[in-house]
């Protein structure tokens, strides 16, 4: 969606990030996401879920994502959850670390799942952009590194929410550094369907 352009501070992030089985879009899938929102400078609502990516699909790398394929058996699909993460993401510019990388798989899942109109864009931000506002550059444009320029805690790496947090934080620290530097043109305007399920399957704790 079009809009007059708007200041960093007067945006709404949807800040995101999803854990895979893999790096390609194409052959991996979606394991866990979460959202959290940072509106008029502070952090918001936040959301997560464990995502089934089917019984045909490995779990890649558990031993940095922590996910075991038992929590998995009653987690909702991603096109079960493909509503409540539009609604979440809905009149904002999304946000994540190596924006790219997420953007992709939320392009490739929501295709899968049937639910992903032609014309549909994704305004968004990487946060990796935020080390160029760090009080001393970090070594690195890593999210550990990033974070820790802002001394944002990121004691959980490779937890969706938990990273999500991280990033919004980030971008809670850099927003009286930006000023005008950065606006915004668009803003994501999530289509009307699907309509979000609730389904909801945490992390055992």
């Amino acid at each position: 969606m079009e809009i007059s352009p708007l200041a960093f501070s007067e945006t709404r992030f949807a800040c995101l990030d999803f854990e895979t089985t893999g790096f390609s879009s194409r052959t991996n899938r979606v394991v866990e996401v979460a959202v959290v929102i940072v509106e008029n400078g502070e952090i918001g609502e936040s959301w997560t879920t464990l995502v089934n990516p089917g019984d045909d699909h490995e779990l890649g790398a558990s031993h940095i994502h922590g996910i075991k394929r038992d929590w998995l058996s009653g987690a909702p699909s991603f096109g079960e959850i493909a509503g409540d993460l539009y609604q979440r993401l809905d009149q904002s510019v999304i946000v994540a670390h190596n924006a790219d990388f997420d953007i992709r798989f939320l392009h490739a899942e929501l295709k899968r799942s049937g639910y992903l109109p032609a014309d549909l864009l994704f305004p968004n931000w990487d946060s990796r952009n935020a080390s160029a506002y760090a009080p001393i550059p970090p070594p690195t444009r890593k999210l550990g590194d990033v974070a820790l320029a802002f001394d944002v805690d990121l004691s959980n790496a490779h937890q969706a929410l938990d990273d999500t947090y991280a990033v919004a934080e980030i971008v809670v620290a850099i927003t009286p550094r930006v000023e005008a530097e950065i606006q915004f043109s668009n803003l994501f305007e999530s289509p009307r369907e699907p309509k979000p399920s609730g389904k909801c399957t945490l992390r055992p704790v």
